[in-house]
């Protein structure tokens, strides 16, 4: 990943659409299979400057949440966000004696790793939870929505719903939820995405926009967690997964 666009997710994952919206998700799904669940042990892999640590906090209260990246530029970050429980580490080699978790969080970033160490990372994640603990992973999806994005990010592969789920049943999870998301936005996107790659753009998708414009955005996905706490999405540009030790 470019050092650049950890200081773009720092500037603006507070304020941009699709943060708050996939934080809206997250909880959706989260709170369906975590409610009144007190003093858990979070550990979020792919840490990146923090910011999600601090937000799963605010949601688990009593929860202690810990943190990994494999980035420097990364850890360059967490004190700006108060954080004293992350460390340097890769997802394939995490620090942590097996059964220590009870939530382990994964938020886009296995699609940066070969298909190997995406393997091993997954044994890990089971390695390091609880019997009974759960698995929150969200991946971007389908190798054809490829785009300038792709580019800054250093984006290995894209996952799709059939191909994230056998990659956490070989380890031994049970899917509890399985569904794509960012669902509504989808025509929107697509050709965003297909043009950046024809012009051979390297921009991010991490820029600010019309405030208007990210109000109308987060509000579409503030409606998606709402029906995803009651139903799954055929496609849309994740692809998010709740699994089981």
């Amino acid at each position: 990943m470019r050092d650049d666009e950890y200081r773009a997710m720092f500037d603006l994952e507070q304020s941009l659409w699709w943060y708050q919206g996939m934080r809206e998700i997250t909880a959706s799904l989260l709170d369906e299979n975590l409610q009144r669940k007190n003093n858990l042990r979070i550990l979020d892999v792919g840490c990146g400057t923090g910011y999600a640590m601090t937000w799963l906090r605010r949601r688990f209260p009593t929860a202690e949440v810990f943190g990994v990246d494999r980035f420097y530029q990364a850890a360059a970050l967490w004190r700006l966000h108060e954080i004293h429980t992350a460390a340097v580490a890769s997802a394939e080699a995490l620090p942590f004696a097996a059964d220590e978790f009870d939530l382990l969080t994964c938020f886009d970033v296995i699609y940066q790793l070969s298909k190997a160490d995406a393997t091993q990372a997954a044994s890990e994640f089971f390695r390091v939870l609880k019997q009974g603990g759960l698995l929150y992973i969200r991946e971007p999806a389908y190798e054809w929505m490829r785009g300038s994005h792709d580019i800054v990010v250093a984006t290995k592969h894209r996952f799709t719903r059939p191909r994230l789920q056998d990659l956490l049943a070989a380890q031994g999870f049970q899917i509890r939820r399985a569904t794509y998301a960012n669902t509504l936005l989808f025509p929107l996107a697509m050709p965003h995405r297909l043009l950046s790659r024809l012009q051979k753009s390297e921009a991010s998708d991490v820029q600010p926009v019309h405030p208007l414009m990210n109000k109308l955005f987060a509000a579409t996905l503030k409606w998606e967690a709402r029906w995803l706490s009651r139903l799954s999405f055929p496609f849309g540009l994740s692809v998010i997964m709740v699994a089981e030790k």
